[in-house]
């Protein structure tokens, strides 16, 4: 079944069986599943014949006594060597694919300025609109967030979107996320920045695009 995002219009839609609360954090779940299952197999590979040889060649007195004499294999040490290096490519070839697309906004992202400060975040929308600590932003669009700082190093971090992105002074950096469900979700800083940095939060209000949009046009 297929479980990537389509993206049609800067609205990604999702084509599995259910919708991850926000994106991209379907990359990262999808990655580590990769790694978890490569990193069993070669677990089992090796621990299973381990646990055979350990147990077919163990010492017994009078028995096995002495070992043989064992020259190299050119064939199995080519094996061991070439089926590494494959995993070791698919791994860093995966992980590179689904790292880009992770760090690459969806066309007709919704732009906000993200202005980090001890110890609050100030949102800005395309028209002027100004918040703080409140981000408002429309269900099942795409959000780009254009983060600076003007004191120190800040990350702002959305959990359910297993996202993050360090706000850095003289620096505008960026990210992206998209909610796939209404309600309200807490976004934190990451990077210690203080005596309060615990209590520099944002909440995150997912609203429906008409609602966003009343908003949006209410004076601040």
């Amino acid at each position: 079944m297929q479980t990537l995002p389509l993206v049609s219009s800067g609205v990604l839609a999702w084509t599995g069986s259910a919708a991850p609360v926000a994106f991209p954090g379907q990359y990262w779940n999808q990655i580590f599943g990769i790694w978890l299952i490569v990193a069993v197999v070669i677990y089992l590979f090796v621990a299973l014949p381990m646990v055979y040889f350990l147990v077919r060649y163990r010492y017994q007195k009078g028995i096995n006594e002495t070992g043989a004499h064992e020259e190299g294999n050119t064939g199995l040490e080519v094996l061991w060597t070439a089926i590494p290096l494959i995993i070791v490519i698919y791994l860093a070839t995966q992980s590179f694919a689904f790292y880009t697309q992770q760090r690459t906004p969806p066309p007709d992202s919704l732009p906000v300025k993200v202005q980090s400060m001890m110890w609050a975040w100030s949102f800005e929308y395309p028209n002027g609109k100004k918040t703080t600590n409140d981000l408002y932003v429309p269900v099942g669009k795409p959000v780009e967030l254009l983060l600076s700082s003007t004191d120190v190093v800040h990350a702002f971090h959305i959990p359910e979107a297993k996202t993050m992105e360090d706000a850095i002074p003289g620096r505008v950096t960026h990210m992206w996320f998209q909610f796939n469900k209404t309600g309200e979700y807490q976004a934190f800083c990451r990077e210690y920045c203080g005596t309060a940095h615990a209590y520099m939060r944002a909440t995150i209000k997912v609203v429906t695009p008409e609602e966003f949009e009343q908003w949006l046009r209410q004076p601040s």
